[in-house]
């Protein structure tokens, strides 16, 4: 099984492809901005691989998910979301999406739903859907127990920069719950949906805690932010800490 991360352009999620011995997925695509040049820079990573079986979106926002149809046509491969998101998404809604805050139309797309614990067969490793709602209610997790690594999308933008939950659907106290969720599984190596992955058993727990205290301190506030913290623009979907978080 392999593991490949190509970092977003400009406001896009990272893209992360996994090939096994009988299938290829791809999670997560960016906007539709760029999704020409991102199919071009998929190739070398899809070649001599097995076929995309399906494309895989950890949440419905634009930044995420805005180039999944595009992909799915080029490559013939199906799109899965969280069943809470399937119907907005085939709607192309432009509020919960935050298409609006982009100045860009959502591309409305047929999507197969899963829930908690459906898993999908790469051949020599699975892949399990956790739900770890949050940054939205749909958000997503795919926890690779093989490798002990776990693909979080912007439930952990970074690990410099904790998300935001004050979007549409999403809630302070579900991503606390996620959060620990997650660092209950002792994952080796988490993907992150912006910066770079976060490697080895002790950066991840440390990294998830201060993730957690952080979410704590803005359910104590009422969902304030910290003082001195910056609003975030509209079209970011992380805070920045200040001072800067380091890790030793």
């Amino acid at each position: 099984m392999r593991l490949e991360r190509l970092p977003g352009i400009h406001h896009d999620s990272a893209c992360i492809v996994l090939s096994g011995t009988e299938s290829s997925f791809i999670i997560d695509t960016g906007t539709t901005w760029y999704q020409t040049n991102l199919l071009e820079r998929l190739k070398p990573h899809l070649q001599g691989r097995p076929n995309v079986k399906a494309i895989l979106l950890t949440h419905r926002h634009y930044d995420t998910c805005g180039a999944a149809p595009y992909l799915s046509d080029s490559l013939g491969a199906q799109i899965h979301i969280h069943e809470d998101a399937v119907a907005p998404i085939s709607g192309g809604d432009l509020f919960t999406t935050w298409a609006s805050r982009y100045d860009s139309d959502m591309p409305a797309f047929e999507a197969f739903g899963f829930g908690d614990g459906a898993q999908f067969d790469l051949g020599d490793a699975m892949i399990e859907v956790l739900h770890t709602p949050g940054h939205t209610m749909d958000s997503c997790s795919f926890f690779i127990a093989k490798k002990s690594a776990i693909i979080c999308g912007d439930l952990i933008p970074s690990s410099h920069h904790p998300s935001r939950a004050d979007l549409p659907t999403g809630n302070l106290m579900q991503m606390k719950a996620s959060l620990e969720r997650v660092k209950g599984l002792d994952p080796e190596l988490i993907v992150c949906g912006r910066g770079e992955a976060i490697i080895g058993l002790e950066n991840c727990a440390n990294v998830l805690m201060l993730h957690i205290e952080s979410v704590q301190q803005r359910i104590d506030a009422e969902g304030s932010l910290p003082r001195g913290w910056p609003k975030p623009a509209e079209t970011c979907h992380w805070l920045t800490p200040e001072p800067a978080w380091t890790f030793d």
